[in-house]
Parts: C-alpha cells; structure tokens; sequence
C-alpha cells in the first residue's frame, strides 16, 4: 500500500514535471517564432531600402549619362565655334596686314607726293612759297617718321595748298620795305592774285615788279610806259583813283 502510494506520488511528480517543460518549451518556440518574424521584418525592409537604393542610384546613373552626353555636346559645339572663330581670326589678321600693307605703301606714297609739291611750290609765285614749302616738308618729314597718320598729314598738306589757292583769288596793298642788293628801300607793295606783285618807293623814284619765274623783282627803270602804268596800278590799288583796268606786268 505504501509502495502504492510512493508510487503515485512519483508519477504526479513526473507528470508535473513534464507539464512544466512542455509549457517551458511552447514558450521558447513562441520567443523563437517572434524573434523569426522580427529578423524577417528586418530583412524585408532591409530588401526594399536595398531595392530603392537600387533604383535610386540607377536613376542618378542615368541623369549623370544624359548630363555627360549633354557636356559633351556642348564640349563638341564649343569646339565647333572655337574652330570658326581661330578661322574668322585668321581672316582678321590676313585683312588687318594686307591694309596695313596697303597704308604703308599709301603714306610711302604720300610723303613722295607732298616731295613733288615742295618743288612745285617752291618754283611757283615767289609769295609766301618758302613758308608754304617749308610747312610741306615739315609734314612729310613727319609722315616718314612714323609721327602723324597718313590722314593728319593729308589733311594738313591740304590746307596748305588750299590757302595758296586762296591767295590767287585775292588782291591786297601794305607798307614796308624791300631788301634790293643790300639796299633797304622803303615803300608800297601791291599783290595780284598769284600773278603779280609791284613795288613803288616813297619817293617814286623806284618802280619794280616782281618777275614770278626767277622770283626777282624787275627795275622799270627808263621804260617811262611800264612806270605810268606800274604807278596807276598803284593809285588803282589804293583806291586813289577812279576805279579802272590797269595794266601790271605778267612774267610769261
């Protein structure tokens, strides 16, 4: 009987034993079960920041080649533009030496062309011509130096030769003295135009007029026609006499 019951004692024990280890394991498996399911939750949004990140970066690999194939199309245009402009460059200095060369030979030309009317004009009405030529040859002395432009010195030969045109349209008379052989002769001046000049001492005695080819002034001296004449030319000029054509000496 007492074997009995020790008996039953160790199945209850036993059976007891056995209900706390099945209940010890249901709940391992069931901390097992959730751990599962949070490390596959993990992984599933591990996956999908994997997937956008996959799809990120492939969105930005394409943006990238279409901003390269950009660049490089523009690269290409710049060079296009780049090529024309060296070509348009080339044109330029091409056109810049062949004038340059063209305005070389113009201002060359030029100052041998203000030469020639230094000549002209120093062999011309012997009035105000040594100053004239001397204004023509400071000018082209200038010109080949480099120190005016061929336009300054055109602009400038053109004045001077202007004015001698001016003169040759004008007629003027003053006082002063002329210088004949060392001998200083006070008296009246009279200028035609470009063609003739006379001269008559205060005292009447000498009476000139000035040869235009050999620049030296004539002695009327017994020729007692070219003296009246030379004199009322004179009256004439001052407005000492009714106004009348008069006779004056042309070198021919």
């Amino acid at each position: 009987m007492l074997y009995l019951l020790l008996l039953a004692l160790t199945l209850a024990n036993t059976l007891f034993a056995q209900d706390n280890s099945i209940a010890e394991i249901r709940r391992n498996i069931k901390t097992v079960n959730a751990e599962t399911e949070r490390e596959k939750n993990l992984m599933q949004a591990e996956a999908k920041r994997h997937s956008d990140f996959v799809a990120n970066s492939k969105q930005k690999i394409t943006a990238l080649e279409n901003q390269e194939k950009e660049l490089i199309g523009q690269i290409d245009s710049l060079k296009a533009e780049i090529e024309k402009l060296r070509g348009a460059r080339q044109k330029a200095l091409g056109t810049t030496r062949y004038f340059e060369t063209r305005k070389a030979k113009y201002s060359e030309d030029l100052a041998k062309t203000i030469d020639t009317l230094i000549l002209f004009v120093e062999g011309g009405f012997p009035y105000k011509n040594n100053e004239a030529a001397d204004a023509l040859r400071e000018i082209s002395s200038q010109l080949k130096k480099s120190l005016i432009s061929s336009e300054a010195a055109f602009g400038r030969v053109w004045e001077v030769m202007l004015e001698r045109v001016r003169l040759g349209y004008t007629a003027e008379t003053w006082n002063g003295n002329l210088n004949l052989d060392g001998k200083i002769i006070a008296g009246k001046f009279f200028r035609y135009g470009m063609v003739a000049s006379i001269f008559t001492s205060q005292n009447g005695e000498t009476v000139l007029w000035l040869n235009g080819k050999t620049g030296k002034w004539e002695n009327a001296g017994e020729n007692f026609a070219l003296r009246t004449a030379i004199k009322e030319t004179m009256r004439v000029a001052e407005g000492k006499t009714t106004p009348k054509l008069s006779p004056v000496p042309i070198s021919r």
